[in-house]
């Protein structure tokens, strides 16, 4: 019988065939990371801007003007408090007021750490006994979200000029619970996340952030 020649693939035949694969697949992968990398980031980017829209219609049309308080203690912070009830038991209204002031003080309690923090942080806007406009928010994509508000209020001084005539602001307004004469309130709130998981963005020099501005009317 003659010899018969066996035919079949060699290493070399492998390699080349593992390297044409590497070289097509190569492009794919890059292309899905990107897309991964991309789509996170327009995710944090949708979140951040959604909340600091929530957090600011919320201080501007749902929580009362005078629960917003400046914290002389940090310029950079806000908190959030209804005005001590001044009436006694004896007076006609104070059961009403008290009724009043409970659900208030109720609802500050829920809508607060509900705007800047979350379920599992809830306790993170409650410092030093005051609700803060301060929170963390974990997201279940695993990226975490740094809230914040700072309310500025207009100097007592401040002159509004209506018809060629000039009102100081505490001719105008009476003293707040704060015992300041007060008219309009700048309100800033800050969103600022990373994209970098399970990290808090103050940690991460290359975090973003975006800011909305309003002003809130006592009239």
């Amino acid at each position: 019988m003659g010899n018969k020649k066996i035919k079949g693939i060699t290493f070399v035949e492998v390699m080349v065939a593992a390297l044409l694969l590497v070289v097509i697949l190569l492009p794919v992968f890059n292309f899905l990371t990107k897309a991964v990398h991309d789509t996170e980031k327009i995710y944090a980017e949708c979140v951040a801007i959604t909340k600091a829209k929530q957090i600011m219609d919320t201080m501007l049309f749902q929580i009362p003007w005078q629960d917003i308080r400046v914290d002389s203690s940090d310029s950079s912070k806000c908190y959030f408090e209804v005005p001590e009830l001044k009436l006694t038991p004896d007076d006609k209204f104070y059961d009403w007021n008290k009724t009043k002031y409970d659900a208030e003080v109720d609802f500050l309690k829920t809508i607060v750490p509900m705007i800047f923090c979350d379920d599992r942080n809830s306790t993170f806007c409650q410092q030093s006994g005051k609700l803060r406009g301060d929170g963390l928010i974990k997201t279940e994509k695993g990226i975490w979200i740094r809230t914040r508000a700072k309310v500025v209020d207009l100097e007592e001084d401040f002159e509004l000029n209506v018809d060629d005539k000039s009102f100081k602001i505490k001719e105008l307004t009476s003293k707040d619970a704060d015992g300041n004469y007060n008219l309009v309130k700048k309100i800033i709130v800050q969103v600022k996340w990373t994209l970098l998981k399970e990290r808090d963005p103050e940690l991460d020099p290359n975090a973003r952030s975006i800011f909305l501005v309003g002003f809130k009317s006592n009239l």
